[in-house]
């Protein structure tokens, strides 16, 4: 006893022929946005979309000046610039030494005071010879950067 009949047979043939002659892509189309999104979409306020010059913050290195050697005790002052229209997020602030990364942020903000915009830490002191330092920042709309810093320690 079959468990198709003869026309429950035909008809499946059928559709299978009908379904072999679309394009691959044709038989799993599905919609990105639907009509209603996109009515909805279609009435929304526009906001201008933000010009490419609001890029992400920027770091400076106020102090110590790395155009020559440092010397012990140390002052490390940073300011961070936002874009327009954001602030600096400062929970986001971290920095790491060396080319393997060894996160000292804990130990540099422990030790500095810090500012909506910044921070300065007094009495620094570091190792004799050349180091790495990368520091990185986010602001509120989440543009982040970072910068590293060559510097040179003598006695």
């Amino acid at each position: 006893m079959s468990l198709w009949s003869k026309s429950q047979v035909t008809l499946s043939i059928a559709a299978g022929m009908v379904l072999a002659t679309l394009p691959a892509a044709a038989q799993s189309v599905w919609h990105l946005i639907t009509p209603d999104e996109e009515a909805r979409d279609d009435v929304a306020p526009h906001a201008p979309a933000l010009p490419d010059r609001f890029g992400p913050p920027t770091i400076d290195l106020l102090r110590p000046d790395l155009s020559r050697p440092i010397h012990n005790p140390t002052t490390i002052e940073l300011r961070f610039s936002p874009g327009p229209g954001a602030t600096i997020d400062m929970a986001s602030f971290s920095a790491t030494y060396g080319w393997l990364g060894i996160d000292v942020t804990r130990r540099l903000l422990q030790h500095a005071v810090t500012t909506g915009n910044g921070l300065i830490a007094r009495d620094v002191d570091l190792p004799l010879g050349n180091h790495r330092i990368t520091l990185s920042i986010a602001d509120t709309t989440g543009r982040a950067s970072s910068r590293t810093f060559s510097l040179s320690v003598a006695r």
